[in-house]
């Protein structure tokens, strides 16, 4: 029983091995008989940039500026008679439109029309004085031309008397007689006169009491009117002071009204655009800096004096608006405002978000062959140092390491120059031995393959610069023709000038956020390719693939 147990074990063992070693013999014929896999050399892919090409534009120059709106027309009603508020109207609250002429409020005007019936009875009763002075006066004045007459024939009968008593045919007492009845003639006509000179003078006083009188009742008349408050002007009630009952005194502001219609806004600009900004100019008012929706106005007027603290100047903004429709300026809002000069100008724009650190990066065509070639060069190098990587071993040094290498670098090389491998293999193989002779031990594989390729790159670019393109393998023939067509980027230094807020469609009908600059060196930028796209990834100096920009691509 054992011995059966014990051979059956065996079996089991030798079956084992059976089967492992079929299975290790399979494996090996599948691997001797595989295909080797067809290695494709790396293609250098260079970023593709949008960019576009620079042309002078007509721009208005702009100023940038904060201000708080307020009304042009603008009323603080005031009662102008005192009495008692009689009738106010039911649709009067804060926020009410009214127009120009609209009734406010009604005061007491019983007393005021009393006062005006009296001055106009005093009037009627002065005019009936004043009419019947004029017949006294007519009769006056015939009278003394009676009395004259009187007093003549008594002078008459006074010289008859004495020419008698100068004959001895009268007497003395006769004559006194006579000279009584002269003197009393002259007396009555005297009396005459005088109530006839003063006719005038009583004229003159009747006429002035009729004014008085008359002036009464303009007055009492003007407070009748006034006890009606209106509207002066067409606008929204912002306060009302009284309620029906409520006493009105005569100066106090029962009610403020302001018109929407037009407004003003006191602009602070730069004290630079002083040179300038004129009367007339447009303007984009904005209730934030950041809205795109702006309300239209002009320049109405300049302060003449700059404040020297802030160093601005204060423009102010007319703006006339639709109160009822919407985006309507509000007094007492703080508003951005653009001021835009009416004298244009030619000058170099660009995207705002394409100058940083005051540089924009432009295309621009590499006459270096070697340059050009570099990034074929620094793929073919680095794919020759991982080949060399792969031959190292735990000592490096050797004086036959150059030769040793050759048969490596030459394999690695043939995937990605073909037939040449050979001669490009013994070009690179001496450095190769001289570099891993000395630093190539103390590096890990990674470092080893970056520090080896920067070491080839310029032996493989000097080489591909000398090299037989005929003898080269089609791609590569094709990248390198691809490579030569590539720009390079440089970086100009520039100075912002003024931003513009608009649209220039001839470069860009979607950027509205731009730039006036130029080259701090003075170079014309007029007709340079500006880079608009992958601005993060850019390098001065690398190679880069240029599309230029179709109007309406997003940036």
């Amino acid at each position: 029983m054992h011995v059966l147990k014990t051979a059956s074990v065996l079996f089991r063992f030798i079956l084992g091995l059976a089967i492992l070693g079929g299975a290790i013999g399979v494996f090996g014929l599948m691997k001797a008989t595989r295909e080797a896999p067809e290695i494709k050399p790396e293609v250098f892919h260079p970023l593709l940039v949008r960019g576009m090409v620079l042309t002078p534009q007509t721009v208005y120059r702009t100023w940038f500026g904060y201000g708080t709106v307020r009304a042009m027309d603008k009323s603080d009603v005031a009662a102008e008679v005192s009495a008692r508020v009689v009738y106010r109207p039911d649709h009067l609250e804060v926020g009410a439109s009214v127009e120009a002429g609209d009734v406010l409020f009604e005061l007491n005007k019983v007393d005021f029309e009393e006062a005006a019936r009296s001055a106009r009875e005093n009037i009627a009763s002065l005019e009936a004085q004043l009419s019947g002075l004029d017949i006294e006066e007519e009769r006056l004045a015939r009278q003394l031309e009676l009395a004259e007459e009187e007093a003549a024939i008594a002078r008459r009968d006074y010289e008859r008397a004495r020419d008698t008593i100068s004959r001895g045919a009268g007497n003395e007492a006769e004559l006194d007689a006579r000279l009584a009845a002269v003197r009393r003639a002259e007396r009555s006509a005297s009396a005459l006169r005088q109530q006839l000179d003063l006719i005038p003078t009583r004229r003159s006083d009747l006429r002035a009491r009729i004014e008085a009188q008359r002036a009464t009742l303009r007055q009492a008349e003007d407070a009748v009117r006034r006890a009606t408050i209106r509207s002066p002007i067409a606008g929204v009630v912002q306060s009302v002071e009284l309620e029906e009952g409520e006493w009105a005194q005569a100066g106090r502001v029962v009610a403020r009204i302001v018109s929407l219609a037009r407004v003003e806004v006191p602009l602070r600009i730069p004290l630079g655009a002083a040179r300038d900004v004129a009367v007339g100019d447009s303007v984009e008012i904005r209730f934030r800096a950041e809205d795109e929706y702006s309300v239209p106005g002009r320049v109405s007027r300049i302060a003449p004096e700059a404040d020297a603290q802030t160093r601005s100047l204060t423009v102010f903004v007319e703006v006339e608006q639709d109160p009822a429709g919407t985006g309507v300026l509000r007094p007492g809002q703080f508003v951005a405002g653009t001021v835009r000069s009416s004298s244009p100008s030619r000058q170099i724009v660009v995207p705002r978000r394409c100058v940083r650190n005051d540089r924009i990066m432009i295309a621009a065509e590499t006459d270096n062959p070697e340059a050009a070639a570099w990034p074929v060069a620094r793929r073919i190098a680095e794919s020759l140092a991982r080949g060399a990587a792969r031959s190292a071993h735990g000592s490096l040094a050797g004086p036959d390491i150059a030769s040793r290498l050759v048969s490596s670098l030459s394999e690695a090389a043939k995937v990605e120059v073909g037939p040449s491998a050979t001669s490009l293999a013994e070009v690179v193989a001496e450095p190769t031995g001289r570099w891993m002779g000395t630093v190539g031990v103390e590096l890990v594989e990674d470092q080893f393959v970056r520090v080896l390729t920067d070491h080839l790159a310029p032996e493989v670019a000097t080489w591909l610069i000398d090299a037989d393109l005929a003898q080269l393998p089609e791609s590569l023939r094709a990248e390198l023709e691809r490579v030569e067509r590539l720009s390079v980027v440089r970086a100009v230094s520039v100075e912002s000038l003024f931003t513009i807020e608009g649209e220039f469609p001839e470069l860009d009908p979607v950027e509205r956020q731009w730039v006036v600059v130029r080259a701090v060196d003075g170079r014309e930028l007029a007709g340079a390719v500006l880079l608009t796209s992958n601005l993060d990834q850019l390098i001065e100096g690398m190679l880069i693939d240029v599309t230029l920009q179709a109007r309406g691509d997003e940036p």
